[in-house]
Formats: structure tokens, sequence, C-alpha cells
């Protein structure tokens, strides 16, 4: 999950926006926020929502399977 959070902080600091900022465009809070990017346990439904406001999104594949991406 740690991966993951680092992850949304790059996102988030790449589109410029603050914790609060970003937290108020998922309606969470900006400890939920934190504690994402801490890599702590939160929703899936925030994961998805912090990344898709960052203009990313998530994308599952089978282990051992070859992604190309365009």
């Amino acid at each position: 999950m740690r991966s993951l959070g680092v992850a949304v902080r790059d996102a988030r600091e790449t589109r410029g926006l603050t914790q609060d900022e970003l937290a108020d465009l998922i309606s969470s809070s900006r400890p939920t926020l934190s504690r994402l990017e801490r890599g702590a346990s939160v929703s899936a439904e925030t994961v998805l929502e912090a990344l898709a406001r960052c203009g990313y999104e998530m994308v599952v594949v089978p282990r051992g399977s070859q992604v190309t991406v365009s």
C-alpha cells in the first residue's frame, strides 16, 4: 500500500494540489488523504477517486501479464 500512497502523493503534487485541496475535491478529509499517502489503509473508493481527480487511473491486470501502455 505504501507505493500506492507515494503514487497518489506524486500525482497530487504534479497537479499542484495541496492535501486540503485534493481532499475537498474527493469529498474526504486531509487526515484521510494523509493516511493514504503514508501507506495506511483507506477505502479503495478514496484511492480511485484521488487518482482520478489527479488525471490518473488504476488498471488491474493478471500477474505475469505483459502490459503495453500507449
